[in-house]
């Protein structure tokens, strides 16, 4: 009983990640600038990631479960400076958003 629990539950996860994952990638490739696109990315991305990783509980495998386990907390302290690091460097070089504000021109500080 319990193993056909966890196959559902593991189940809906990974199709819960899938939907965000295309949900992101949707917005990474329809938005116009970059700030407008690390929004979809950051938004969608990482609680995709982490839902097809947690959908590993389903396979009832210590070893797999604590690999997913670790993966998570790898994408939940990366993920956000990775997204950071982005747009720091999107507005180093004077990227601007789509309504041509948001960003000083390169080399006027920071």
């Amino acid at each position: 009983m319990i193993s056909i629990v966890l196959d559902v539950v593991g189940g809906a996860l990974l199709l819960i990640g899938l939907v965000l994952l295309t949900i992101s990638l949707v917005g990474v490739l329809r938005l116009p600038d970059t700030y407008s696109q690390l929004h979809a990315q950051g938004l969608a991305a990482g609680p995709g990631v982490v839902a097809i990783l947690a959908s590993s509980i389903a396979t009832e495998d210590a070893t797999i479960i604590t690999f997913a386990l670790l993966a998570i907390a790898f994408v939940a302290l990366t993920s956000p400076v990775a997204g950071h690091a982005i747009a720091r460097a999107a507005h180093r070089r004077g990227n601007r958003d789509a309504r041509g504000t948001g960003s000083r021109s390169a080399g006027e500080g920071e």
